[in-house]
């Protein structure tokens, strides 16, 4: 994971909350070791931003990635 991956939650975040958001993207602003700082991408604020670890994601998926830009336009 590096600045400006396009990254999803994984299926079993650690963090019961995030289940909530599995269908956003986020690009990755900061990568560290074990945490990350992402830029939620398709919310109203986009300076929505998240300091958590980085296993609570994965590299998004092309499908997720077409849906949510059809949802921007």
């Amino acid at each position: 994971m590096k600045p400006g991956d396009i990254v999803e939650i994984v299926p079993n975040p650690e963090v019961d909350w995030m289940d909530r958001y599995t269908n956003c993207l986020f690009e990755v602003k900061e990568a560290y070791d074990r945490r990350c700082l992402v830029r939620m991408l398709n919310v109203s604020n986009k300076e929505r931003y998240w300091f958590t670890e980085k296993e609570n994601f994965q590299p998004a998926t092309l499908p997720l990635i077409e849906l949510v830009l059809e949802s921007l336009e």
